[in-house]
Parts: structure tokens; C-alpha cells; sequence
């Protein structure tokens, strides 16, 4: 960024232009959610994003808030931490802020009066300042940045007339941006709501009404396929424990032996809506094969850390993979020899994977056939359904609208919603005649289809825009985005200018230290 700069520029840092102010420390005892007299709103790393949100803020005594820390018009307000669901060093500028401060895990960078301040709030969204504090921000769980980090950072700086220019050239540039991006959210709301208006239909029997009403003399019911799939586990549970028993060389006197046989629990169907022609509740446990492992979440512990991830070999699924409906090819690797000792959690193509952590649960989507060997990591978990059930069509009854409203009612964890084994063994599933298990899948496939190649095309598209204002921000930081003046006076005047008026106001603060105060 910083390569070859144009006539008139200079190379500075951060700090040669702006002071650091450090945000306000307060013990949770004095945070409260609401404003009151003698109350100042608090700014955190969580209310930053395109721009600063000042709609959830916290609120402490203002005896704790020094002047230097209430945010002003211009200052670039940073996230010096990446705990609370915050993205370490991501910044925003404060344009005609409401009255507030900003807490201890943010910064202010505050320009000089000679630097136009939109324009070094652009410079932290550029890609070489995020890739730059994604190195040095280090900590044992979470990322956190130093004031050095940030006021030590190359910065380009033009002459004090282009930066007006480039920063009055971006503005016009991302507010075309700002509308395109702001129509591909609206196709993509639409696309969703079609897609969750389809899977709510399809779990309620309205998807295949008509097909199920040409076809009820030929179908086999929900109740006779479930009972059949029970049949089948029981049985296969029967043969290995004969396999086993013939292994030791025991030859079972009776039946006795088959008493140890555990039925998996069937669903309370008490206050759950009435079902389609043909249909039947089932647990998920009741649906998944016969087979030991079935139903298994990762590993925890020490069993599988980050230190073990590799550059290369087996997968490990992680929450990040697992989308609505979709498997997001994010890569991780453990090696072979590791893979091989976590043989409990390996997943196979078909698989259905579960996120038993975050938003919208159950939020669930299949393996892909071309994943090879794989592992799933904690929180998330493998879910193999019986031969005879079209896991597809378990997908789509477990993302439906209906599902998630239910779940909604057992989900626990302050701040981070989860879901353990036992609660997604015990999910509830409509369970169709086997052909109609098909059909619906055939359906949604149809219905949704075309919309979801719009959906991929506008994500498309918004890779590109992201792209565009990359290339934008690169382009002004070498000065090829609006043309130089020679009439402007040079960088390196501001700069002396700048300096001068610092070491002639040597007392005014490098940062914004907390008062003294008495709790």
C-alpha cells in the first residue's frame, strides 16, 4: 500500500498524526442497562460494525469518565478486543455521536486537526490494516491489541487538500456500494423467506397434499415405516450381541439376554399439532441406524485442541461448516494418526450434521459426498437416519420454522445458546410413508431450487462489491484515486505543522486515563 507514493506524500505512522485514548475501566456492579442522572452511556466492542450503534449501550457513573474519554466527532473508535462476539481491531468513525464513552476494551484514535478524519477512518478498513493486527494481536482464548499496535502502523499521508478529495471520492463511491449491497439484502431476505415458507410446508403435509391424496391407496403409513425401523434396530442390535457373544464362546441356554435390549424413548407428543394423513411422530433417536455410533457429538477436552490442527489431511467439521441447509467448506486438518484414535466421531457422505451451539437451532446440513475422511468437532454432532428414512427430508423438517419454534423451548446457555446429546437425541420429526419422504425432498428441490441459484448469485455479487471497496481503498492509499494537485501543499509541511503544535501544547494528554475515584 505504501509502495512508491505520489509527489506531495509522505510516509508517517498513526501515531505522527493522532493520540490514542484508552477506554473507561468500571466494574460490572456499576454497569447498569438503563440511563438515569449521573449516568454516561458506554460504547463496546459489540456496538461497533459499518458504524457505531448506539442503541445497546451500558452505563456506569460519569465520575468515571474522563473528558478526553467521551467520544467526540471524528474519532475512530476501535475494537481492542475480541472477546463479547467483537472482531479484534475493527473500527468506526463517530459521526456526530450522542454523548457517550467508550469502555475498556475499545480505543479512540483522534486525528489532528490538519487530518481529515473519514479518511483515516478508511484507512482501518482496508485489508493490509486488518491482515496487520490479525498478526500481531495475540492471547490465550482471546485476541487482544495494544495501543503500539495501532499508533505504529505505517499510514501514507497526502497533502491536506487530496485527502479532502480522496475521502469526499470514497464517500460517493461506497454510497453506490452501500445500494447495491443494501438490494442484495433484500433479494436475500426474500430468497430466505421463500426457502422457510417451503420447509414450513413441507413439515405441516402441504407441500406433497395433492401428491399424498393421487397416491393414498399405494402408501404405506408413518406408523407401519416406524415400526418397521424399530424392528430393524432391534434386530441388528440382536445379531451383534450374538457376534459378541459367539466371539467369547457363549452359546445363550435362552432368550433371557434379549431383555437388555433399550428401546430408544418415543417423542411426548403431548401438546404437538395434529400431523398429516399417514403421519407419525417420531424421536430422532427412534429414526437413527442401527449402528453404535449413530448419534455422537466431537470430542472435548484435551481430546482435540487447536494445537493439534494440521496443514493437511483429515477434516475436521467445526460450527462454521455447518449452515441452514448447507455445508460451508471452511478447511481444518488433524493428521491421519490422530484422526485414527477418534474413531467414535468420524462422519461419512449422508451424514446429517447438527450445530448444538448458537442461533437458530437445530441448524443442521449434510455431508457432502466428495468430503472424504472426517471428524466432527465439539459442539457439533454426526446424526446417521435409519436406511429407511430419506435424510434429506429430516434436514428439511429440522430447519423448518415449526422445528426451531419448538427447540426454542429447551435451548439453555446464557449468551450462548446450546443444545446438549440427550435434548437432540429427543428432537421430534414428522415421519411420512417412504415414497412421500421422497416426494416432499423432490419438491423442495423444485420449489426452492431456482431461488437458491439467486441466492448464490447475489452472494456472488456480494463478494464481489466486498472486493470492489478493497480495491477502492487500495487505490486511494497509493494516490491513484483522484488526481494530485501541485498546488496543494505537501505532505511533509502538515506533518512539520503537526508536530509543532505538539511540542508547543506539551501538556495536553497522550491518553485517556481513568480519574481517581472512590466506589
Amino acid at each position: 500500500m505504501t509502495d512508491e507514493l505520489p509527489p506531495g506524500w509522505e510516509l508517517a505512522t498513526v501515531g505522527d498524526v493522532a493520540h490514542f485514548v484508552r477506554g473507561v475501566t468500571y466494574s460490572k456492579e456499576h454497569a447498569k442497562k438503563a440511563p438515569a442522572p449521573g449516568l454516561v452511556g458506554i460504547l463496546r466492542a459489540t456496538n461497533i460494525g459499518d458504524g457505531l450503534n448506539f442503541d445497546d449501550l451500558v452505563f456506569v457513573p460519569e465520575r468515571f469518565v474522563s473528558d478526553e474519554q467521551i467520544v467526540r466527532d471524528g474519532d475512530v473508535v476501535l475494537a481492542m478486543s475480541s472477546g463479547s462476539k467483537s472482531v479484534v481491531g475493527k473500527a468506526a468513525i463517530a459521526r456526530s455521536p450522542q454523548r457517550c464513552g467508550f469502555g475498556a476494551f475499545c480505543g479512540v484514535i483522534r486525528p489532528s486537526q490538519a487530518i481529515v478524519p473519514s479518511l483515516l477512518a478508511y484507512y482501518f478498513q482496508t485489508k493490509a490494516y486488518r491482515n496487520a493486527v490479525s498478526e500481531v494481536s495475540k492471547g490465550s482464548n482471546i485476541n487482544n491489541l495494544k495501543a503500539g499496535h495501532i499508533l505504529e502502523r505505517p499510514l501514507p499521508i497526502p497533502p491536506a487538500g487530496e485527502q479532502q478529495r480522496i475521502a469526499s471520492k470514497i464517500d460517493e463511491l461506497f454510497s453506490r456500494i452501500d445500494e447495491g449491497e443494501r438490494a442484495l439484502e433484500r433479494v436475500s431476505i426474500l430468497v430466505e423467506r421463500y426457502r422457510q415458507a417451503v420447509l414450513k410446508a413441507a413439515v405441516t403435509g402441504e407441500l406433497t397434499r395433492a401428491w399424498r391424496e393421487k397416491n393414498k391407496d399405494t402408501l404405506e403409513s408413518g406408523v407401519a415405516l416406524l415400526a418397521r425401523i424399530l424392528t430393524a434396530r432391534r434386530e441388528a442390535w440382536e445379531k451383534a450381541e450374538l457376534e459378541k457373544m459367539k466371539a467369547k464362546g457363549i452359546k445363550p441356554a435362552n432368550d433371557k439376554w434379549k431383555e437388555k435390549y433399550k428401546e430408544p424413548a418415543a417423542p411426548d407428543t403431548a401438546g404437538l399439532p395434529d400431523l398429516a394423513q399417514g403421519w407419525t411422530w417420531a424421536s430422532l433417536d427412534q429414526i437413527a441406524a442401527p449402528e453404535k455410533y449413530a448419534v455422537t457429538d466431537g470430542p472435548f477436552g484435551s481430546n482435540l485442541k487447536t494445537e493439534h490442527y494440521t496443514d493437511s489431511g483429515p477434516r475436521v467439521v467445526r460450527l462454521q461448516n455447518i449452515k441452514d441447509g448447507v455445508f460451508s467448506d471452511v478447511h481444518a486438518h488433524i493428521s491421519r494418526a490422530h484422526f485414527d484414535r477418534l474413531k467414535k466421531h468420524h462422519i461419512f457422505a449422508g451424514d446429517l450434521l447438527i450445530s448444538a451451539l448458537g442461533e437458530s437451532l437445530p441448524r443442521v446440513c449434510l455431508v457432502p459426498p466428495d468430503l472424504g475422511p472426517a471428524i466432527v468437532k465439539a459442539d457439533c454432532v454426526r446424526f446417521k437416519t435409519s436406511p429407511l428414512v430419506v435424510s434429506e427430508c429430516v434436514m428439511a423438517f429440522l430447519n423448518s420454522p415449526p422445528s426451531r419454534k419448538r427447540t426454542k423451548t429447551i435451548i439453555h446457555g446464557v449468551g450462548r445458546p446450546r443444545l446438549n446429546l440427550k435434548e437432540i437425541r429427543a428432537l421430534v420429526v414428522p415421519v411420512p410413508p417412504e415414497a412421500e419422504q421422497q416426494a416432499i425432498v423432490d419438491q423442495i428441490r423444485t420449489q426452492v431450487g431456482s431461488v437458491e441459484q439467486l441466492l448464490a448469485e447475489t452472494l456472488r455479487f456480494a463478494a464481489q462489491v466486498a472486493a470492489v471497496r478493497q480495491s477502492t481503498l487500495s487505490q486511494a492509499f497509493r494516490g491513484r484515486l483522484v488526481s494530485q494537485d501541485p498546488v496543494d501543499e505537501p505532505a511533509s509541511l502538515l506533518l512539520e505543522r503537526i508536530a509543532a503544535e505538539r511540542g508547543a501544547n506539551t501538556s495536553a494528554p497522550k491518553s485517556g486515563r481513568k480519574k481517581k475515584t472512590t466506589a
